[in-house]
């Protein structure tokens, strides 16, 4: 794999007075790997465990993190590929603490469904839908999106139901398209009735969210929590909670 450096990535573009619609990625904003089956593998392994769960979810962003600096541009890959995930997976495991001997037990479990909602980044999102803010969401997905989003209590794309309605929900699986191709943006981008540069894309990875995002033309914060992506130049955020609270103060 060739190396990406960190000033590949785009400089910042979030202007929060300028946004007239959030468009949301799913894995890493409001789902991410479930810690239980890899607890439970690293306790079968007989290894000590982090004592909170905070760790799995930095686990994941250091993952994402190793991802962005050991591939080269997007198209120079498949994220279906094992090698692929291969990286997120070891990095992973290393930041929790698995020698090297167990990674590929420990790469089975982190490879579970990605089924632990982040009750926080949901709230914020209800938050945001309450303003009026209009939002939809696009993944790179498995075609189950639009079913992930009611069972996990987000939001919904049809009318009359007890969720927040989102003017559309894009899964790459579904369309045939998937990030960084700006061609995915653009179905959401015609449902919400905004030009790209008025769109801000909110997500958790370099190479498909970011660069996406930028593709497309629209104005990108990534997620970074934990910090983890602090060599890149583009708008990190920790939370959305943080962002609608920034969206706030522009109006």
């Amino acid at each position: 794999m060739t190396t990406a450096s960190p000033s590949s990535a785009p400089g910042p573009t979030f202007d929060p007075a300028t946004v007239e619609a959030v468009v949301f990625d799913i894995g890493g904003v409001f789902t991410y790997p479930h810690f239980g089956p890899v607890e439970a593998k690293l306790t079968e392994l007989g290894l000590d465990l982090p004592g909170d769960q905070t760790a799995y979810r930095k686990a994941h962003h250091v993952g994402v993190h190793a991802l962005a600096n050991a591939t080269g541009p997007f198209d120079e890959f498949d994220e279906r590929l094992q090698d692929f995930w291969k990286v997120y997976d070891d990095a992973y495991a290393r930041s929790l603490g698995v020698p090297d001997e167990h990674l590929d037990a420990s790469r089975v479990a982190i490879r579970g469904a990605w089924n632990w909602p982040h009750q926080e980044n949901i709230e914020a999102f209800h938050r945001l839908h309450a303003t009026g803010m209009p939002t939809a969401i696009v993944s790179n997905n498995s075609g189950t999106a639009p079913e992930q989003m009611i069972e996990h209590g987000v939001c919904q794309v049809q009318a009359g139901g007890p969720l927040p309605r989102v003017h559309a929900i894009i899964d790459s699986s579904l369309v045939g398209v998937a990030k960084p191709d700006p061609m995915i943006m653009a179905p959401a981008l015609y449902a919400l009735g905004v030009e790209a540069g008025n769109a801000l894309y909110v997500g958790d990875t370099v190479q498909a969210d970011v660069i996406g995002a930028r593709n497309a033309g629209m104005q990108v914060v990534q997620l970074d929590p934990f910090d983890t992506h602090a060599d890149y130049t583009h708008t990190r955020l920790p939370d959305v909670a943080t962002i609608v609270d920034q969206l706030a103060s522009a109006s």
